[in-house]
């Protein structure tokens, strides 16, 4: 079932040029898709389009169609920007609060989440001092805790580091398991190809490419999107022995951990 889906999406700028180029992408309930493409490629852009962030831009004439009523929860680029309390508790507390949720009912929210992310102990600590890896986590969290339909994710793997990104990932795959669709913008793939059902590769606003893991492998790597290792050997594109067989994941790439 599709959860949520843009179809002929075209975003031009008021100088006449094109941002975006007829680009159509879906994710259905329970899947992971993942939009890639290097800097300038439209990936936020879209992931904007799909919040529905860019309706009323004065500075964009934006044609097609996305799906409308869906609840999806976004996390920025710059997770800094959506911190707008002093604690994190207290503003994770902020949408909740905003959507009338009882003070018992949020606070639950909150602790069930939090032991999700092993963020517990984040949550007295003022926002001002967090790391990067820190604030990321704590806009995830703010997300998670109003149960959007679709959780939208704008390079959220970057300020993390080893731990922090797996225990995300995980985090992620267990929302999906549980009915959740995902959809993450990143250009490193290494972590996340295994988790992906579906791929678009973005260029200049326009899909170069899209459809399961295995089936875009050769465009993502042309493309500069940095991708398993022993993948790359597969296909006779890196030496053989830079990575081991590893097991194969549910979306059939071989994949660390899967």
């Amino acid at each position: 079932m599709t959860a949520l889906a843009a179809t002929g999406l075209t975003v031009t700028a008021t100088d006449g040029s094109s941002l975006l180029d007829d680009v159509s992408f879906s994710v259905d309930t329970g899947e992971t898709a993942v939009v890639c493409g290097p800097p300038g490629s439209g990936k936020t852009l879209l992931l904007k389009a799909l919040k529905g962030l860019l309706e009323g831009n004065p500075g964009l004439t934006v044609e097609g169609e996305v799906t409308d009523g869906v609840d999806v929860g976004y996390v920025f680029q710059t997770p800094r920007t959506q911190l707008v309390r002093k604690t994190v508790r207290r503003d994770v507390a902020f949408g909740l609060e905003n959507r009338g949720v009882e003070p018992a009912e949020i606070g639950s929210r909150i602790a069930t989440h939090a032991d999700l992310l092993e963020a517990e102990h984040l949550l007295d600590r003022d926002v001002n001092e967090l790391s990067g890896g820190e604030v990321a986590k704590a806009a995830l969290l703010g997300i998670l805790v109003t149960d959007p339909d679709v959780i939208v994710l704008d390079e959220p793997l970057a300020p993390l580091d080893y731990a922090n990104t797996q225990l995300v990932l995980e985090a992620l795959d267990r929302l999906r398991k549980a009915g959740r669709a995902v959809v993450i913008a990143e250009h490193d793939l290494r972590d996340l190809l295994v988790r992906a059902h579906h791929v678009t590769l973005l260029d200049s606003g326009s899909v170069i490419a899209s459809g399961p893991p295995r089936t875009v492998l050769r465009d993502l790597i042309d493309a500069g999107v940095r991708v398993p290792v022993h993948l790359e050997v597969e296909l006779g594109l890196a030496e053989p022995g830079t990575e081991g067989r590893l097991p194969l994941g549910p979306t059939g790439l071989e994949v660390d951990g899967q």
